[in-house]
């Protein structure tokens, strides 16, 4: 009686959560079945280890390329092209970077990445919440989006760290060492119109188109919402590149 009364009044034992995809269940996920992952993450959000192995990777990045990169072949071009620097001060201005380009790389690897995804989550957290297809997200719902999709630049990851390790890279940044852009095949006089180039990177492609199903699945995101999150952060981006290249 006292069963069939808990019953009635809806008193019973809640269902096991489901557990969360592991990281290894995330990294094939992203490749194999990312619909089914996010669907799974849905339930069960999951990103500290996704973002402790991308934090990884970026160091070792940063680490290999700050100490192989040519310091003066990769600023002093900018710096002749800058006519507010005299050209007495292009050596000492060189001198300064080679000291504090690697520590500042590797700050940046440690802490900018963690505080970059939580800033995107929060965005994503925001919008789903005006446009919810359901129930308004969580945000650690929003966090797992942010970073798990990122998985998918793991073998890009990788790619740059063979380079760096086997070849000299001379001045080149990280983003036009590997043969995954546009901008590394096409080469064209203007610097706005190569800097856009190379912002048409495979991986990073790959990642936004993984990044918007993640909204419609994991977040719960109305399509508008969902379109708004991808081509908002991603115009930006390129933005920031396209009117930075001098």
């Amino acid at each position: 009686m006292s069963n069939q009364s808990e019953s009635l009044y809806g008193n019973q034992p809640e269902a096991p959560r489901p557990p969360a995809p592991s990281l290894m269940d995330q990294i094939v996920g992203v490749f194999t079945n990312p619909v089914e992952l996010f669907q799974r993450l849905n339930l069960a959000p999951s990103w500290g280890w996704a973002l402790g192995l991308i934090i990884v990777a970026a160091l070792v990045i940063t680490v290999i390329w700050g100490l192989k990169v040519d310091v003066d072949e990769m600023l002093r071009p900018i710096l002749e092209r800058n006519p507010q620097i005299q050209s007495s001060q292009i050596d000492m201005i060189i001198d300064m970077q080679k000291k504090f380009i690697l520590p500042f790389s590797i700050l940046g690897a440690l802490f900018g990445t963690a505080a970059a995804m939580a800033l995107v989550a929060l965005f994503y957290w925001l919008i789903g919440k005006a446009l919810p297809e359901g129930e308004a997200p969580s945000y650690p719902q929003a966090l797992s989006a942010a970073v798990v999709p990122s998985l998918v630049k793991l073998p890009h990851m990788l790619l740059l760290i063979v380079i760096c390790l086997v070849r000299p890279i001379g001045g080149l940044t990280p983003d036009k060492i590997a043969p995954t852009s546009l901008g590394y095949f096409l080469h064209v006089e203007s610097l706005k119109l190569q800097a856009f180039f190379y912002t048409m990177d495979l991986f990073y492609l790959a990642e936004a188109v993984l990044t918007y199903l993640a909204l419609r699945h994991l977040v719960r995101m109305k399509t508008t919402g969902a379109l708004l999150c991808v081509l908002l952060p991603m115009a930006f981006g390129i933005g920031l590149r396209v009117l930075g290249a001098k």
